[in-house]
């Protein structure tokens, strides 16, 4: 709490909203990535700081991330609305714990917003009244806890930008007195590069990033940061139920003990992680097309065990070991349907093959031969919804040529494919958990780090085969 105090009285926490001409309208900014630079400022240097600002499909702001310069989270505020999109509290983490804060916002009236800072009872401890001009926007806030400590006073740009800020105390003292010069502003009216100046010198150089298009990538490729692609873990595995409204993820410090979320979708973005707790101490997982069901696996004396949870009723079940009583030993799946599985078996230094789920029984009833070597690894497969193609990961040490990702074609049919000779996909880094999302215009993947995602038609799949 101390820190993000000081942070809400220090630094203005900015929603960036920016916008593209299309067609006589204009984008909603999905996301935006802040960079910061102490100065003098080089194109070489790394930020100090980065700050990523997420926004609903409705442009509303979902909840802002601090990230230090290893990119791990300093400070983490998630926004609540009530009904009618009226921000009403927050919750909010700061680096170190693991639990969210609670923060309430109401209004006295439409000029005076008041935020309260609860304790684990409920009850505030903490509180900042907002004074907003005619546009909505602070000009001044007044900090009390159980005595008043001081104001904020706030003053902008002809544009709407903040142009001053600083905190005076109860005495009249003025502390952190700093103000801001925008360097380039967009045609959209959103500013680009601004100097933060404090006792005349410019202390730091601020450039954002704006994202308008729904595929939540940076520049850098990496797929939801901060929030899906995580620096405090690495993320191994995932999967997308049919409708792409929900996400499981696989995350993990130690490789043979992972643990699984859920990320829901609401209001056209993915969310908070929600633990699942029975998939504690898992290798790797999918879920279902339909979201009702899981398979994964679990490391035991260097064998790959498979089980399966049912959700009922909200509820997920307790797993059912197919290990010993089938004796398939494997992970890496992927759900084509709720019967057909693909998964890894530890055959032959690792193969592919081709599953059938039915009630409580997992066969294999295709081994896949033209996909798999003898000597090399394959593993983790992504087949395509029409079965045109499938694209799986292949490592063999002694030769570089046969690490990474493979494609294979469908030369028959859906129901009696003939599947070619594989062929390497040049376009991308060895990785791994190869999946294509948002109507089959994103391809995504995960470098053992961070879900990375690249556009379908950079990889060109269907030039030759």
């Amino acid at each position: 709490m101390k820190n993000l105090l000081g942070f809400l009285c220090t630094i203005l926490c900015i929603s960036c909203t920016t916008h593209e001409e299309t067609s006589s309208k204009k984008a909603t900014t999905t996301f935006t990535k802040t960079k910061f630079y102490t100065h003098p400022y080089r194109a070489t240097d790394a930020p100090f700081k980065y700050k990523l600002d997420y926004f609903f499909e409705n442009g509303k702001p979902h909840r802002w991330i601090e990230l230090d310069s290893n990119r791990k989270v300093i400070t983490e505020y998630i926004y609540e609305y009530d009904t009618n999109w009226k921000h009403i509290g927050a919750r909010y983490r700061e680096d170190g714990e693991l639990n969210y804060n609670l923060e309430k916002v109401s209004y006295k009236n439409k000029t005076t917003k008041i935020t309260e800072w609860l304790d684990s009872l409920g009850n505030p401890y903490y509180r900042m009244t907002d004074f907003l001009n005619a546009k909505g926007e602070t000009y001044r806030a007044e900090f009390k806890g159980d005595k008043l400590h001081g104001y904020d006073s706030t003053f902008y740009t002809v544009q709407g930008f903040p142009k001053r800020i600083f905190f005076t105390n109860t005495k009249g003292k003025v502390f952190n007195d700093r103000s801001f010069v925008y360097d380039s502003i967009t045609d959209q009216n959103e500013w680009i590069v601004r100097k933060k100046i404090m006792n005349d010198t410019i202390q730091e150089v601020q450039i954002k990033e704006i994202y308008t298009a729904d595929d939540y990538k940076t520049v850098a490729g990496v797929f939801y940061e901060g929030i899906i692609s995580t620096s405090q873990w690495s993320e191994n595995t995932f999967s997308f139920t049919g409708n792409e409204q929900t996400m499981f993820v696989s995350r993990t410090e130690d490789w043979s003990n992972q643990f699984g979320v859920l990320h829901l979708k609401q209001n056209g973005i993915f969310s908070t992680s929600i633990p699942i707790p029975a998939l504690d101490t898992i290798y790797n997982g999918a879920i279902s097309p339909s979201g009702t069901k899981i398979l994964y696996s679990k490391k035991k004396d260097s064998i790959e065990q498979v089980y399966l949870i049912r959700k009922e009723a909200a509820i997920w079940s307790q797993p059912t070991l197919f290990t010993g009583s089938s004796t398939i030993n494997g992970g890496y799946f992927y759900w084509l349907t709720e019967q057909e599985v693909y998964f890894y078996t530890n055959a032959q230094n690792g193969n592919i093959v081709q599953g059938k789920l039915i009630g409580n029984e997992l066969t294999i009833i295709d081994s896949l031969a033209t996909l798999n070597t003898t000597s090399g690894t394959e593993f983790s497969p992504y087949v395509d919804r029409e079965k045109r193609f499938i694209i799986f990961t292949r490592y063999l040490a002694s030769d570089v040529a046969q690490q990474g990702f493979f494609i294979s074609y469908n030369t028959g049919t859906y129901d009696a494919p003939i599947w070619s000779n594989p062929k390497k996909i040049k376009a991308l880094p060895y990785g791994w958990n190869a999946f294509i999302i948002n109507d089959g215009t994103q391809f995504l993947y995960t470098n053992g780090d961070d879900i990375m995602s690249v556009p379908i038609q950079s990889l060109l799949l269907f030039d030759k085969k």
